[in-house]
């Protein structure tokens, strides 16, 4: 029997690129379509070129279209004619164009013609409202769900003149009506995310996305300069740390203190965790590993000043997954967020950590045995932060236990290759093409 034929719509995060290539593991014919700003200006990081060592193997896979993930794609007509018209004028004057074009119904059915099933991300849902189709699965990326209900969408919009938020509210009610169009709905954060998607109506499933793809080379001959300078500091430490999420934790004054502690990583807690301990233990020399990635670069490097920690702290720029993976593998421990929000799962920082053998030190959020009530599964070995003064606690805990390091970090992969990774994907595989999967005609 041939197999479906899978549109997988969008690649933040990389995550598309993910579900491509575990799904063509498993034999399916999927096809990664990416949106025109997929990879661009501050997510250049997020190419699939980026994330694999391979990328001969799946570039005939992949397709790039002209359609962007903004909000505007999920304009309706006569608006979307509206907001076309006016790009096209103030581009043909050499104006910076400060709306992108709508694509248009006709655009978006045959840009997305002959496929079986759709998955998608981003403004995907309004988008094909907009021109009658319908996702066969979408899952969200942010937290609160894109271009609906998340802290720095929300911010941006009142920031906007009264037409171009009269022109999002229209979006938003396209993106809220494809989203409860989707055949299905996969989310695994349950605070915020579901909390949106309840609200709207939309009945989510539980299931997390294959966020990493840990199946592929890790070809050490090809590592950047800055990667092989940093394994030369590894080596010379007693005790390495990397973070490589974005560094957030200051309020740029826009959010209410409500809506800032959705956002808030707390970045600055592991910075003053690391200060303590160097304080503690005079005769360690430990090594924590920042990435120049998120508005408060600038502050944290102030931070370390003030904390006289610049000595054991090594900064590197923005870089691709690839290399931050094949770091990952040679440091001590990985770091993700510090949300003090319940029951917010981690991001991609922390699905990377856990596919690489690594503990992972997050925060987290659940009270005892809610994260299996509500995934059915246990959470992994990870080193789990609550409050603040955890996150000393697990540091020291691992560097006077390495033993218990390796164990937690081994148990971290092996659970990350049954809950996610391809056993996951193999879920979604079957809810998408299953027998008893939803069916519709989208075209």
């Amino acid at each position: 029997m041939k197999p479906h034929r899978i549109a997988i719509v969008g690649n933040m995060n990389n995550a598309g690129f993910c579900i491509l290539r575990y799904f063509r593991d498993l034999g399916a014919d999927a096809h990664l379509l990416l949106y025109s700003n997929d990879g661009q200006d501050s997510l250049s990081h997020f190419k699939p070129e980026c994330d694999t060592w391979e990328i001969g193997k799946w570039s005939p896979f992949i397709h790039q279209t002209d359609i962007p993930n903004t909000v505007f794609s999920g304009l309706p007509p006569p608006l979307s004619w509206f907001v076309s018209l006016r790009s096209y004028f103030k581009s043909g004057l050499g104006s910076k164009v400060d709306c992108v074009a709508s694509a248009s119904k006709e655009k978006i059915k045959k840009t997305y013609t002959g496929y079986d099933k759709y998955i998608g991300n981003g403004i995907a849902p309004a988008m094909f409202s907009k021109a009658g189709l319908v996702l066969d699965i979408f899952y969200p990326y942010s937290s609160g769900v894109e271009f609906l209900g998340t802290g720095e969408f929300l911010v941006e919009i009142n920031k906007q003149n009264p037409v171009k938020r009269a022109l999002v509210r229209m979006a938003r009610a396209m993106q809220k009506k494809g989203i409860c169009d989707s055949h299905y709905v996969l989310n695994a954060e349950m605070g915020i995310t579901q909390d949106a998607l309840i609200k709207i109506g939309s009945s989510p499933i539980n299931l997390a996305i294959p966020a990493v793809y840990n199946r592929g080379k890790l070809l050490l001959q090809k590592t950047n300069p800055e990667i092989t300078r940093s394994l030369e500091r590894v080596k010379k430490s007693d005790f390495t740390i990397l973070h490589h999420s974005r560094l957030m934790w200051k309020n740029p004054g826009d959010y209410s203190d409500d809506a800032w502690r959705l956002e808030n990583k707390n970045s600055n807690w592991l910075l003053e965790a690391f200060a303590k301990l160097i304080r503690q233990r005079k005769d360690l020399n430990p090594l924590l590993i920042l990435v120049e990635y998120g508005p408060d670069v600038k502050t944290a490097k102030k931070l370390c000043d003030q904390l006289e920690i610049g000595e054991h702290v090594l900064w590197l720029p923005k870089m691709d997954r690839r290399h931050l993976m094949w770091l990952l593998t040679h440091v001590s421990i990985g770091v993700g967020e510090f949300y003090n929000v319940p029951k917010v799962i981690w991001g991609g920082t922390g699905w990377e950590t856990l596919a690489s053998g690594r503990p992972l030190l997050q925060g987290f959020q659940f009270e005892d045995g809610e994260f299996e009530q509500l995934y059915g599964y246990p959470p992994p070995p990870m080193l789990p932060v609550r409050f603040q003064d955890d996150i000393l606690k697990h540091l020291l805990n691992m560097i006077d236990n390495p033993e218990k390091q390796e164990q937690i970090g081994q148990g971290a992969k092996e659970w990350f290759n049954r809950y996610n990774g391809i056993g996951l994907a193999r879920q979604w595989l079957d809810l998408l093409t299953g027998p008893c999967s939803k069916t519709g005609v989208n075209f």
